[in-house]
């Protein structure tokens, strides 16, 4: 009898723990959902006009969200769904989102009855969607009822840390050790790029902007290739270690990260030969470089979501590689890289709101050549969509790891 007591208190602790998990992740995907419908709302066309005094995100809405996903639990829990019970599951919770989403779409009608109906819409459909991504699909590729959390994970990959040090301080050594530049090698293909492109385009094509054309390029593609080059090297990642897979046992999130490691590595040199060439053009660091760590975190995130995604599906779709590339670049020409972006017509400005990558290198080119702070509105929709694709792109590589050894 005291043994089975025991047995139900140490349980029940880690279901607890588990639930409060649940639930800031819940927290986290109607607070993410509600900013990026804010962004949709101010800058798509759709909809009656809004007036100057409109204002996308008041603060009234989130005492709104807390109310109703606390709500939305105790009505759970009251009905039977149990999410705090023994049976909890990923899908329950899930459950348990839709529900507090219709008690706060209703909520913000009668708390706040200034806020856009349109975007009240857009607020329902995103958190739904981002719910799906971060509490549903993790649930729904899980191996075992039984499997650990996203901190367990986290742990272990903390406790390898040392081991991602060296192996990065390692690779990079072992890649310059016998070439004649050396590190030099790493800048320069972006400015040999830059150095043409400002030929052909301010002098053969006269295109006119405001600042240095080399300048404009170089801090967008500055972003560009620690974006592209994250992506190609993560998704070879896994495939290229195949033996180590086989014969020693780590954490295999390490070897994305490894690749991830370097690709920063490259970014720092790079960076600091644009800050060389903008000195030479009379465009210096301001102190609006202090949005820099904010924007480098939302790249990062986005670019790391994907590239564990795809370093997974390399190994089970060999054509995955091929068909990345071709979509990379289009993206090099959808993305206002070589052109500035109010050069691009209103009835494409949707492109821009889709791909997440334009108001990141946007908000760089503002801090670096224009020296003004970046439009956060504008950053919302990055900055969810990378923290959402983190997490789900994390659970979809952890489900599948067991599984390379078995394809390799």
């Amino acid at each position: 009898m005291s043994q089975s007591s025991v047995s139900i208190s140490t349980d029940s602790s880690p279901r607890q723990n588990q639930a409060g998990v649940f639930f800031l992740i819940n927290l986290a995907a109607l607070i993410g959902a509600f900013l990026v419908s804010a962004q949709i709302r101010t800058r798509l066309p759709w909809g009656n006009a809004l007036g100057a005094e409109y204002d996308p995100v008041p603060l009234l809405f989130y005492p709104v969200l807390l109310i109703a996903l606390l709500a939305a639990y105790g009505i759970a829990r009251l009905s039977g769904m149990t999410p705090l019970g023994r049976t909890l599951n990923d899908r329950r919770h899930y459950r348990v989102l839709l529900l507090a989403i219709m008690i706060a779409a209703l909520g913000a009608l009668i708390v706040v009855p200034d806020l856009s109906q349109l975007q009240l819409i857009y607020f329902v459909v995103l958190s739904v969607i981002t719910g799906f991504c971060v509490i549903f699909y993790p649930g729904k590729i899980s191996v075992s009822e039984d499997r650990l959390l996203i901190g367990d994970y986290l742990r272990r990959l903390w406790d390898s840390r040392y081991l991602l040090r060296l192996w990065l301080g390692y690779n990079v050594q072992a890649r310059y050790t016998q070439t004649i530049l050396g590190i030099l090698w790493i800048i320069l293909l972006p400015l040999a790029t830059s150095a043409v492109l400002a030929l052909a385009f301010s002098e053969f094509l006269r295109v006119q902007i405001d600042v240095p054309y080399i300048s404009f390029f170089l801090s967008g593609l500055v972003t560009w290739s620690l974006f592209s080059q994250g992506v190609l090297t993560g998704m070879r990642s896994i495939l290229a270690a195949t033996g180590l897979i086989n014969q020693i046992n780590f954490p295999r999130e390490v070897l994305v990260l490894l690749a991830l490691g370097e690709v920063l590595v490259d970014f720092l040199f790079t960076f600091a030969a644009m800050i060389l060439i903008n000195a030479l053009n009379g465009i210096f660091p301001n102190i609006y470089w202090i949005y820099l760590p904010f924007l480098i975190f939302v790249l990062v995130t986005f670019t790391l979501g994907l590239m564990l995604i795809l370093s997974c599906l390399s190994m089970l779709v060999r054509d995955i590689p091929q068909l990345v590339g071709v979509v990379l670049q289009l993206m090099f020409y959808l993305t206002p890289l070589i052109y500035p972006i109010d050069r691009i017509p209103d009835q494409f400005r949707i492109l821009l709101l889709l791909n997440p990558l334009a108001g990141v290198i946007q908000g760089f080119r503002d801090v670096i050549v224009y020296a003004r702070p970046p439009d956060l509105l504008t950053l919302y929709y990055p900055f969810v969509a990378g923290l959402v694709l983190l997490y789900a792109g994390y659970s979809y590589f952890k489900a599948h790891e067991e599984m390379l050894a078995d394809v390799i």
